[in-house]
């Protein structure tokens, strides 16, 4: 089948969606108008599915999936670490993500949010699909949400503020109701990605917001991430930080390269966000009850100096451990 019958094809079923979907009992007590403006609102949506779909199609060579599971991280180089080998460890599992992540270094909820209100090409946009990783630059927030119809969307504080809860409010409350207003996906999930301390030798100067001390740094992000989660009615917490945790209580992990970090704050290239991919994964794959088992069915891991298959299976463990108890330091063994 030729490209542009295949495009034509997608157009005339999301268009048929979109008539057969619509509810005139929603807007029949809103007059006319508002039926008018609902029929606007509608085709807009329908507008931007269709446009994106093509770009995709014409940008990887690739049809959309009706299997794939679509996460969108809105972050920063935390949430890049988070989600770098995200893709290749799903799909190692038999499992198809499209993986975007919004980056804008060092980015807090109260820059993300001015950026938004502004419409501001404030972004690099990378995104993972069967076909490749792509790196798209100056984005807006509003063109990585409208970009598919994503499953679950991600937000997270910038490390130094991680443990700071007054510096999440209101910002993430106002960026739910942005990305909600925007989503064209009914069914969307929000979650938190719950970001790490920093290694106990770090040089950062935001560091001495917590008297230079690992532990105060982990439980004081604990803390704010469960209050966030609480007031914004997000259900859904990514522990990686307690992953790292996890595994720096382990001699064999916390070894790889300072305490899993690169640099004191952003994690090692290899093991580190091996780790922090594989909590991603394992978080999704249970709230989606998924009969995937981590340890035996995800076979990828890094091809780097500081991940063996042993340190693999222990980065497994520190992982399941994290998502089986969020909130709480385990010894990984």
């Amino acid at each position: 089948m030729k490209k542009t019958t295949l495009i034509l094809l997608i157009i005339i079923i999301l268009f048929t969606n979109t008539i057969t979907s619509y509810s005139y009992a929603d807007v029949s007590n809103t007059g006319s108008a508002g039926i008018e403006n609902a029929h606007i609102n509608q085709l807009k949506l329908l507008t931007v599915k269709v446009i994106n779909i093509i770009n995709n199609m014409l940008d990887t060579g690739d049809m959309p999936r009706e299997d794939s599971i679509k996460i969108l991280s809105i972050g920063n180089s935390f949430s890049q670490d988070t989600v770098y080998y995200l893709h290749e460890i799903a799909k190692s599992a038999g499992v198809n993500l499209v993986v975007g992540n919004l980056y804008n270094s060092g980015c807090s909820l109260e820059r993300h949010l001015k950026y938004a209100h502004n419409d501001e090409k404030a972004y690099t946009y990378y995104k993972w699909t069967s076909h490749r990783m792509k790196e798209y630059k100056n984005k807006t927030m509003k063109d990585a949400i409208l970009d598919e119809d994503w499953d679950y969307i991600t937000l997270q504080q910038a490390s130094a503020d991680s443990g700071i809860y007054d510096t999440f409010q209101p910002y993430l409350n106002e960026l739910v109701d942005y990305i909600n207003d925007l989503s064209t996906n009914p069914d969307l999930k929000l979650a938190l990605n719950m970001t790490w301390a920093y290694a106990s030798n770090s040089l950062n100067n935001n560091f001495g917001y917590y008297k230079r001390n690992q532990i105060k740094m982990y439980n004081s992000i604990v803390d704010a991430y469960k209050q966030a989660s609480e007031e914004a009615g997000i259900d859904i917490i990514i522990p990686c930080g307690t992953a790292i945790q996890n595994a720096r209580n382990n001699k064999l992990l916390k070894t790889s390269a300072n305490e899993l970090t690169s640099d004191g704050y952003h994690l090692g290239y290899g093991l580190a966000r091996y780790i922090v991919g594989l909590t991603f994964f394992q978080k999704i794959i249970e709230n989606e009850n998924m009969d995937i088992n981590l340890s035996k069915d995800v076979t990828f891991y890094p091809d780097t100096k500081d991940c063996t298959e042993e340190l693999a299976s222990l980065a497994k463990k520190a992982a399941l451990n994290a998502v089986k108890r969020p909130f709480e330091i385990m010894v990984t063994k």
